[in-house]
């Protein structure tokens, strides 16, 4: 089988007790000589990190741990402003994600420091199913606009949850896709998104952990394929994308004022979303499913994650419909990703009331002027 560069991005402010695994994995099932670990540190991240990064390298795997000298240096080397990632946020994962798309990874997994690697499956083995044709082995979520990916999970509680990020709108029976067997057109479809799974602490939001504490004991062996039509939130927890579809994949500035709140804890959901958007506009697919990970969840304090993910919450009920129904142009993910920019910046205006009204409208200003200025940087490196 042809050998496929892999970059694996982590951003972490904690010990580095994940970090073993997944190394184990990836020298038990021959990864080693294609795999790049990228470690994006913060001003909060222990020593221990480095240290762990350097006894990495003496193992013989390829680690990227920049210090946070060279990733000033590395932005202004970019031409990019020194607030464009913003210290002591989940997006200096953007970081990474550049640097994997500057050195030619053919695939880019995102993992989070709380999802550790389990030793019953190739873990970067199970991601590249991306970049190749879908099959005929993986169910199809169709016929409905939303796929719930809890429905994946074997959960400990008499209540249906539903993945973080997915709008609380469309939880009437009838707005949920049922997987069954698919066509031979989507089987052909080229896999653009794979989102893994996880056990013992499922990605839901914070008012869903607050009711029902959900815990995962297992997930399902199958896959399951999103049709053309169905959507699910992605997030970056343990998400691999084929390389043409990097450049659609800025994960979204947060910190913004909304409705005297100040979003946060959404940004990966908004660019699952928009790179979700361009896949579909192209023709490609999204795929969940193995590999599973566990997820330790560190320590949160859950009424302080409900505040920062209500504006979240309320932006995407709204959003969510404009994006399904939005036609976009391009060829290909930059082109795409750049109709995307301009559609969210040119009709910011017309949404209105609660946080639109409040910042809503400037945050999509904002967001469309990021991922312009991101998509200058992704030009620049390609």
């Amino acid at each position: 089988m042809t050998r496929r560069k892999t970059d694996i991005v982590v951003t972490t402010i904690f010990e580095p007790a994940w970090l073993q695994g997944y190394l184990d994995n990836v020298r038990a099932h021959g990864h080693v000589e294609d795999v790049t670990l990228r470690i994006i540190c913060d001003r909060k991240t222990p020593g221990s990190v480095h240290a762990a990064a350097q006894a990495a390298r003496r193992q013989g795997f390829q680690i990227d741990c920049p210090s946070l000298d060279e990733q000033e240096s590395y932005l202004r080397r970019l031409g990019l402003p020194a607030d464009f990632i913003p210290w002591n946020t989940d997006n200096r994962r953007n970081i990474g994600f550049l640097r994997a798309w500057e050195s030619g990874a053919d695939v880019l997994i995102s993992i989070d420091d709380d999802n550790y690697c389990r030793d019953d499956s190739d873990f970067v083995g199970c991601h590249h199913v991306v970049g190749r044709p879908a099959g005929t082995a993986a169910a199809v979520a169709a016929a409905a606009p939303w796929y719930n990916i809890c429905e994946q999970l074997d959960l400990q509680t008499g209540a249906r949850a539903y993945a973080r990020g997915y709008p609380y709108a469309a939880r009437s029976p009838q707005m949920q896709a049922t997987p069954a067997a698919g066509t031979a057109d989507q089987a052909a479809r080229t896999v653009a998104i794979n989102a893994g799974l996880w056990i013992d602490d499922p990605d839901v939001d914070a008012l869903t952990r607050l009711v029902l504490a959900p815990r995962a004991r297992r997930a399902a062996a199958g896959a399951v394929l999103l049709a053309p039509e169905t959507w699910s939130p992605i997030n970056t927890q343990n998400t691999a994308l084929m390389r043409a579809a990097i450049p659609a994949y800025y994960y979204v500035r947060m910190g913004f004022p909304l409705q005297g709140l100040r979003i946060d804890r959404f940004g990966d959901i908004l660019s699952g979303y928009f790179v979700q958007k361009c896949a579909k506009h192209l023709g490609h697919t999204v795929r969940i499913g193995a590999p599973v990970a566990e997820h330790r969840r560190t320590p949160h304090n859950l009424f302080k994650d409900l505040y920062h993910e209500l504006a979240g919450v309320v932006l995407v009920e709204e959003l969510a419909p404009w994006l399904q129904a939005l036609r976009l142009s391009g060829s290909d993910y930059i082109e795409a990703y750049a109709s995307l920019a301009d559609a969210i910046g040119g009709e910011a205006s017309r949404f209105k009331g609660f946080v639109w009204d409040e910042g809503g409208r400037e945050f999509l200003l904002e967001t469309a002027a990021c991922m312009r200025t991101w998509l200058g940087i992704v030009r620049a490196l390609a």
